[in-house]
């Protein structure tokens, strides 16, 4: 299975809470990567953290758009409820992942709200 796959099945089991087994198999322990809303830098720890409060996040769709040993492309169309991470809402996200030994080791990614 591709990483790109294992993406598109983590991106599903949002609905339920994260599958936490796979994050642990697609984020590598080195991870270091920006959050752009925020200004600060983030670590797998924060990122864990984002997961636990995205319960009930819907994803609608993910399409990986490139995929190779060193980046993978993807866009993720999802909604996310009162109470979760992001203001309730419909959201695209385009997000850039760099791959270090099969696992994603950054990402900088883009939201666009797009139920207003």
């Amino acid at each position: 299975m591709s990483i790109g796959d294992a993406l598109v099945r983590f991106h599903n089991s949002f609905l339920n809470g994260y599958d936490e087994e796979l994050f642990d198999e697609l984020w590598h322990d080195e991870y270091e990567g920006y959050s752009n809303s925020t200004g600060t830098p983030v670590k797998k720890a924060n990122l864990k953290s984002f997961m636990e409060a995205s319960t009930g996040v819907v994803t609608h769709g993910t399409e990986i758009l490139y995929e190779n040993d060193e980046v993978l492309v993807a866009e993720w169309k999802c909604t996310f409820p009162k109470n979760s991470s992001r203001k309730e809402g419909s959201y695209t996200v385009l997000i850039w992942h760099k791959l270090k030994n099969g696992k994603i080791i950054s990402h900088r990614s883009g939201m666009t709200r797009t139920d207003h």
